[in-house]
């Protein structure tokens, strides 16, 4: 009887050894298969950061490549080309602020050009500029104005007709607002049209008065007081041609003044020379002849 219980607990110990050791491999097995899972998300989760990475790294190439925007294959070029005007009155319009007419002149377009091909290997210098409280870089070239540039009311007519053209142009491409727009083409164009233009001095004191206005219309849209440049003001038109007249007649008066000296120094002069050449044969027999070739240019010298 001892020997089969002690079969029968040899048996059991046995029996509890195999059940323990199976449940330590399902065991191990499952950790094993956890610790695997784990490496395997751990590895596609390496793979999925670097792919993103590389992705990214992409993106910031394309957004250094140059780009180029498409075209209309059945497009042609326009009939007519604006010149193009300088870096800074470009800046200007952008920033949508007062700039002289001439910069869009055939003469200011044409200096921009020369300008442009002499300072080219300065184009990629940078300055601090204040936008909108804020600090940013901008190239020198748009800092910097030219120094043969004129007033509006010191262009020519034709300067004046040409340069609005452009203008105009250019604030359209820029996004000025619409209503902007339309305003400053009603204004040059009762200019332009206007009955006086063909009055003495009519296309000097339009000049002045759209030289004028137009610096107003800026200075006050800085303030928020804006007005309408499109209305006419026959008022200040008037004013400006009561100026107008005044200096001109007192440059007339200058002119006459002048001419009036040198006609009377002519005069003079031709009253001197009769004279002199009218005694000079009694001089000449009163005096050596080497004194008087001396005396001539002396005389002559005196006078001029």
């Amino acid at each position: 009887a001892q020997g089969i219980a002690r079969d029968d607990a040899l048996a059991n110990m046995a029996e509890g050894w195999r059940f323990e050791r199976q449940e330590r491999i399902v065991l191990w097995q499952e950790q094993a298969e956890e610790d695997a899972r784990i490496l395997r998300e751990h590895l596609e989760r390496e793979n999925a950061e670097k792919e993103a990475e590389q992705l990214e790294e992409q993106r910031e190439a394309e957004k250094k490549k140059p780009k180029i925007n498409d075209f209309d294959a059945g497009a042609i070029v326009a009939d007519v080309i604006i010149p193009r005007p300088s870096q800074y009155a470009i800046q200007k319009i952008k920033s949508m602020e007062y700039i002289e007419l001439w910069y869009f002149s055939p003469d200011g377009c044409r200096e921009a050009s020369i300008t442009s091909r002499s300072t080219s290997d300065s184009d990629d210098a940078f300055g601090f500029a204040k936008v909108d409280s804020m600090v940013a870089l901008k190239t020198l070239a748009s800092f910097k104005a030219s120094s043969k540039a004129l007033q509006d009311h010191d262009l020519s007519w034709r300067q004046f007709d040409l340069a609005k053209t452009s203008f105009l142009v250019h604030i359209e491409k820029s996004g000025w607002p619409e209503k902007h727009q339309q305003a400053l083409a009603l204004f040059f164009t009762l200019i332009t049209n206007h009955e006086h233009r063909m009055r003495p001095w009519g296309e000097k004191t339009l000049l002045r008065y759209a030289g004028t206005v137009r610096r107003e219309w800026h200075d006050r849209l800085v303030q928020n007081q804006g007005f309408n440049i499109g209305i006419f003001n026959n008022m200040l038109y008037n004013s400006l041609s009561d100026d107008i007249w005044e200096a001109e007649r007192d440059e007339s008066l200058k002119l006459v003044r002048i001419i009036s000296i040198i006609k009377t120094y002519l005069n003079i002069n031709a009253i001197f020379f009769f004279l002199f050449f009218h005694r000079l044969p009694r001089l000449m027999a009163r005096f050596p002849t080497c004194f008087l070739s001396n005396l001539l240019p002396m005389l002559l010298t005196t006078r001029a």
